[in-house]
């Protein structure tokens, strides 16, 4: 095996096959788990609703938490198939890198015999590209697998999840939205009293001023 696969991968005993299929078999494992979370997210926003239609508004905060943590949890499962589902690509492409270096290896023998030798710059050239795309990938997949929280976004998911469900449950039973608050309806009719005026009042100081 090249030097440089041995870098990436280290030195084996088993094949890149055995390499890959345990891998899927990881994937698979996972995807089975991410399902079961994405069930038990579904199942916990359902008791949420249900208790807020019963007006249970604390009960229905508890099972958003869980829902909230089922959430996370999918999301960081899916994240580690997409590393994992990254790396049997990057075994893959090292395995056609090697196959292609065969091909490049009877090829050059050919060429030697026909005495074209290749150019040793061309050759390193190769290598540093692909040595760059290798690193690429790694990146990507180390990208792919990192996982971050902003701060206070528990909360402010649960408040907002509880709105829609409150909005829900009250389209369900009544078939209304919501209605808005007295305060704010009177308040939003006193400020369009006030435009009025300043309407009126800015037209009669116009007419005035045509008169004069």
């Amino acid at each position: 095996m090249p030097k440089f696969l041995d870098k990436l991968f280290g030195k084996k005993t088993k094949s890149e096959d055995e390499t890959i299929a345990e891998l899927r078999a990881t994937i698979n494992r996972l995807q089975l788990r991410a399902k079961e979370l994405d069930k038990r997210a579904k199942m916990s926003r359902e008791q949420a609703k249900e208790l807020i239609r019963i007006g249970n508004k604390e009960g229905a905060k508890f099972q958003l938490k869980r829902w909230y943590r089922y959430v996370q949890l999918f999301n960081r499962y899916s994240r580690q198939i997409a590393s994992l589902e990254d790396a049997i690509a990057t075994i893959e492409t090292a395995r056609d890198s090697v196959e292609m270096s065969r091909a490049l290896a009877t090829a050059l023998d050919a060429l030697r015999q026909a005495r074209e030798i290749a150019s040793p710059e061309r050759a390193m050239e190769l290598m540093a590209r692909m040595d760059q795309t290798m690193q690429e990938i790694e990146s990507t997949s180390q990208i792919l697998s990192e996982g971050f929280e902003v701060a206070g976004e528990e909360d402010i998911s649960i408040e907002k999840e509880l709105e829609k469900l409150e909005t829900e449950v009250m389209l369900e039973e009544t078939g209304e939205l919501p209605k808005v608050p007295a305060k704010i309806e009177k308040e939003a009719a006193e400020i369009e009293e006030e435009v009025k005026k300043l309407k009126e009042e800015t037209t009669k100081e116009k007419e005035e001023k045509e008169e004069a």
